[in-house]
């Protein structure tokens, strides 16, 4: 009875690797192409071109400060920047300095920087711009601020690094690169924790360098621009960074506003000639709404975070037929991503998740650690040389998920994944869903768990239950049943509960939509009982009148423009708790729910508000006031318009 253990299709061919995607690290392999071509353009950030030589210098320079700060081997680099290019200076500069580096956005919930700043050996807390830190943090903490680049040895400031490219390479003698195991860690990503607090995922030097080389087989190695439609915070997309740093390509990175709004980031595509692109498919579902805007040098689309669909394989082949798409998946723990799927059939019924890349192993096993039968389910597990150190500071949890290996040499291990996959019989691998309470949502894990914890840390919170509600037409959501803490004080307002959860929850973590249960139902084992929940998923939540905050509180009741907006997005959110100046954002909203907003205004006022304007303007009031100033009167609605569609 043949086993599924699967091993990579994606072995190195004959010959050696090109140049840059050798058996090195990924610092040697930056560093090796800034010696070769230091004017080379490296990297573009918004308004920011930084060439090899001029990112060679800065990052040198501020390895030096770094470890003048105590940043070296076991230590770690916090940068709590937003995506600028100082802020990958900053994670190249951690880098050289032996450190490892963790990027937490200032937009990032305060609980998750704390949690991340007790459980690991924190030399320095890299900072730049105006957001000021969080209440809480460790004291004292060392602070360094980039606001202001002058005091580093090498530049004056950031704007002129790109001029300063002629003066050449720093040679070896001067970068004074940290002399650092292979197996100390690169860097930390928090991920979502089913307990309620957060995990750092730790991954080694080595185990970086070895998710990159293998790429150069399917991203190609001819000259290429990469667009990465992903924050820095997102493992996801440090493959198409170090791939292209190691291989001499250019990296191209959209700034907050970019990455926010689809159409800026095709344009921004198209304004840089974009070869590579790597997005969340979710995220390019809305993306292929403005194909028209991406650029016709467009060789290689990789989607990863999320699960690929049939559908999402057609669109692309229907509208971008002479671009190559490749499908990649990978928990945080198996260092970006550990399998692959080039050059998905759009006639598939299913899109595998493929086979691993060289260097990692797959296993498909029972819960006793047995292979499955082939054609058979069972819990997939990684192991190789792309499995990850652990969590930082929770030996515990690294133990419950991080298992001996049956399979390998003495003291391998394999990485329990609790997803539910198969392989077919061509030995790609397919993914049947989870095993727990993990879900994503827009390319985030989420742990169901850790949403319900930060809840039920509210003092009138009594008890919360979050599903994961995909009866909706376009997009997933979290809907959250909350009983009080007592029967004589009455929950906190759905704004309430938003601003609460934003102290210990990303944003797409932060329930759509809070229910009130006057007590939470059980089973016969005395827990919440979810099938009686997910029943009641398919009932409306009823408007709360007195609760809602109004969709015209604070408003002219007469102004029909505000209404006829709050409807619009009580359709869109599928709630009506939204007052009229809350953000669209805040409340639910996302990239592919702004097309779907703007869809619907198109019906009623077409031409009046570009799709990209509502980016800006992302409140009721704001919105109305745009369609009155450029309008006029009130139009009369169509009653033939149409209330859903499906993205």
């Amino acid at each position: 009875m043949r086993e599924q253990t699967v091993q990579s299709t994606n072995e190195p061919g004959r010959g050696p690797a090109p140049a840059g995607h050798g058996g090195t690290g990924v610092l040697e392999g930056f560093r090796r192409q800034a010696a070769r071509n230091p004017s080379a353009t490296a990297l573009i950030v918004g308004g920011t071109r930084l060439t090899y030589g001029a990112l060679d210098r800065a990052s040198a320079a501020l390895a030096g400060r770094l470890r003048r700060r105590g940043a070296g081997p076991g230590r770690l680099v916090c940068v709590r920047m937003r995506q600028t290019a100082t802020a990958v200076i900053a994670m190249l500069a951690a880098l050289r300095a032996g450190a490892a580096w963790a990027v937490v956005e200032p937009d990032q919930p305060p609980h998750r920087l704390r949690a991340l700043l007790a459980d690991t050996d924190c030399a320095v807390l890299v900072t730049a711009g105006p957001d000021p830190l969080p209440a809480g943090l460790p004291h004292p903490l060392g602070i360094l601020d980039l606001s202001d680049l002058s005091d580093l040895s090498d530049l004056s400031d950031l704007g002129d690094l790109g001029d300063r490219a002629s003066a050449g390479p720093v040679d070896a003698g001067e970068s004074g690169d940290a002399e650092v195991p292979e197996s100390a860690p690169v860097y930390v990503v928090c991920t979502s924790g089913s307990t309620g607090a957060p995990k750092g995922v730790m991954v080694s030097r080595a185990q970086l360098a070895a998710s990159i080389h293998p790429r150069y087989r399917v991203y190609g190695t001819e000259p290429s621009t990469f667009v990465m439609a992903m924050r820095l915070s997102f493992d996801g997309m440090l493959g198409g960074m170090f791939w292209s740093f190691t291989g001499g390509h250019t990296l191209v990175l959209p700034d907050e506003k970019e990455l926010r709004q689809v159409h800026a980031l095709a344009g921004l595509a198209r304004r840089h000639a974009a070869t590579h692109l790597i997005v969340v498919p979710s995220y390019y579902r809305a993306l292929l709404e403005e194909s028209r805007l991406l650029p016709e040098t467009l060789r290689l689309v990789v989607v990863a975070g999320e699960a690929c669909t049939p559908e999402l394989v057609r669109r692309h082949h229907r509208l971008l037929p002479g671009t190559r798409l490749v499908n990649e998946y990978g928990p945080t723990e198996t260092t970006i991503s550990c399998t692959v799927q080039p050059d998905p059939d759009p006639s598939w019924p299913r899109i595998p998740i493929g086979t691993p890349w060289a260097g990692a192993e797959a296993h498909v096993l029972d819960d006793r650690l047995r292979p499955v039968p082939a054609g058979e389910r069972g819990e997939l597990y990684i192991g190789g040389t792309f499995v990850a150190l652990g969590y930082a500071g929770q030996p515990g949890r690294t133990a419950e998920r991080f298992v001996a290996d049956p399979f390998g040499r003495p003291g391998a291990r394999l990485y329990r994944t609790g997803d539910v996959a198969q392989a077919d019989a061509s030995g790609a691998l397919h993914y049947h869903g989870r095993t727990d309470d993990q879900v994503k949502l827009r390319g985030t894990r989420i742990e169901l768990g850790e949403v319900e914890a930060a809840l039920e840390r509210h003092p009138r919170v009594g008890q919360a239950v979050v599903l994961h509600d995909t009866s909706s037409a376009d997009e997933p959501r979290l809907v959250a049943f909350l009983a009080p803490a007592s029967a004589d004080a009455p929950l906190p307002s759905w704004p309430d509960l938003r601003t609460h959860c934003a102290e210990y929850l990303v944003a797409q973590a932060v329930p759509a939509v809070f229910r009130e249960l006057a007590r939470m139902p059980l089973n016969s084992s005395g827990k919440a009982d979810r099938s009686e929940l997910q029943a009641l998923l398919r009932d409306d939540p009823a408007p709360d009148g007195d609760r809602t905050g109004g969709a015209a509180d604070g408003a002219d009741a007469s102004d029909d423009r505000v209404r006829e907006v709050a409807r619009i997005w009580a359709e869109v959110l599928q709630h009506e708790q939204t007052g009229p100046r809350d953000n669209f954002f805040a409340v639910g909203g996302s990239s592919l729910k702004v097309l779907e907003l703007h869809k619907r205004l198109e019906q009623y006022w077409p031409g009046a508000v570009r799709v990209g304007e509502l980016f800006d303007l992302t409140t009721i009031t704001a919105q109305a006031e745009a369609l009155t100033a450029r309008l006029g009167g009130t139009p009369e609605p169509d009653d033939d318009t149409p209330t859903a569609y499906e993205l």
